[in-house]
């Protein structure tokens, strides 16, 4: 009996010993990381997702911002925007009603401004006729006034906008700070525009057929010759990406503007 209680003794002993030692084969700290890994679900591709929503730029909108919808709600409560009421685009010292958006309120000389622009939004016009004292008492529209247009716009209403911020990107990654080389890789022999660059500072653009609603603005100061070289170039279909410095980038990037809004 004594020699049987022994036996049952030891064999308790020696399983409790086994259950004690480690398993020479496993990382107690990978044990312990291991559910932290099971609750994280890839936040770099949620990440990218995010991104890709708020910030993706299409023919017709940036981000949440659509041509012809409403402005105000997005950039306050998704983008965190500041916005200043002013100008949206000057050609030829007629300018049209617009909204700054960005970060970093200034006051200037001229009234308020904007440290950091990321976008203007182009507002619908309604009439251009009436005086500046008509719709005065309707707090939803604005009224503009340049050497040569006047008129009245919505303050809540897309016509285009104009993106100054290098996080708005097309699909295939295109955006403020794209190179000329980046884009002619992805879409073969760039088409250059050329306007009227003595009264219209976004005369010098770049066109790519699968974006037609899109302006892709260059700096005049980019191409090689002097300005008044380019202007008086009769074929401009003979312009090439090697009439521009290297490594020229997309200035900035409108979209909605009609033909008509362009040639104000």
């Amino acid at each position: 009996m004594k020699t049987l209680n022994f036996l049952l003794i030891a064999i308790i002993g020696v399983a409790l010993l086994s259950c004690g030692q480690k398993n020479p084969g496993t990382d107690t700290n990978s044990e312990q990381e291991q559910p932290q890994g099971q609750i994280d679900e890839n936040p770099a591709t949620s990440n990218n997702e995010i991104s890709n929503s708020n910030f993706l730029l299409t023919g017709n909108s940036v981000g949440h911002f659509t041509i012809g919808e409403s402005w105000q709600n997005f950039a306050k409560n998704d983008y965190n925007y500041e916005s200043v009421q002013g100008y949206g685009t000057c050609t030829d010292a007629c300018c049209d009603g617009g909204f700054d958006l960005g970060s970093g309120i200034l006051e200037t000389d001229y009234g308020q401004g904007l440290e950091n622009i990321a976008l203007t939004i182009g507002a619908v016009s309604f009439d251009q006729n009436d005086s500046e004292k008509t719709h005065k008492k309707n707090p939803d529209v604005f009224y503009i006034s340049s050497d040569n247009c006047r008129g009245w716009y919505w303050k809540d209403k897309i016509s285009y906008m104009v993106v100054y911020s290098e996080s708005f990107k097309t699909k295939e990654g295109i955006g403020v700070g794209t190179t000329l080389e980046e884009v002619q890789e992805k879409f073969g022999k760039i088409q250059f525009h050329i306007g009227w660059i003595e009264e219209d500072g976004n005369a010098v653009q770049i066109k790519i057929k699968s974006y037609p609603g899109i302006e892709f603005i260059l700096d005049v100061d980019d191409y090689v010759k002097n300005w008044e070289d380019i202007s008086t170039t009769e074929d401009k279909n003979t312009i090439t990406i090697s009439d521009f410095k290297k490594n020229t980038k997309i200035k900035r990037i409108i979209i909605g503007r009609t033909d008509e809004t362009s040639m104000l």
